[in-house]
């Protein structure tokens, strides 16, 4: 009976504690994959919108449309930019601050393309993604 007792006294709580820790876990990697895809689906609109004939060189900045914190964490976004044949392809990096919960995904853009080194940090009042067409037609993206 001892036993018995001691396995309901430890060891269903702990395994109960892992499978909670397990599942805050996948759950806050979801949540910062949402925020990837919403990221750089913004970035291929704004990329398809200013990459036409008849678009005048200038500045868009669009405030991004995601949740300043995930369960009360801070997250950032840096990237890195990569040119593949007649593409850019730009890589996002996320991550929430202070755990180590992190989640990549890839933009793919025009060779016209280029990236400008800059960090997305959401609880930052000014968090948003910019995008610059040049009069020669490059179009210049960074975060805000």
């Amino acid at each position: 009976m001892v036993p018995i007792l001691l396995m309901q006294v430890i060891l269903i709580p702990a395994a109960v504690s892992w499978m909670m820790d397990t599942w805050t876990i996948r759950r806050r990697e979801t949540a910062l994959q949402d925020v990837a895809s919403h990221i750089g689906s913004t970035m291929q609109q704004l990329y398809f919108s200013l990459n036409r004939e008849g678009v005048v060189p200038g500045t868009v900045t669009q405030a991004a449309n995601v949740p300043r914190f995930i369960e009360s964490i801070p997250y950032s976004i840096t990237a890195s930019e990569k040119k593949i044949e007649n593409s850019t392809m730009i890589d996002l990096y996320l991550a929430l601050t202070g755990i180590n919960i992190t989640t990549t995904t890839r933009v793919t853009l025009g060779p016209n393309v280029i990236w400008e080194e800059s960090t997305f940090v959401s609880n930052s009042t000014s968090a948003s993604i910019k995008a610059e067409r040049f009069s020669n037609g490059t179009i210049s993206f960074s975060f805000g």
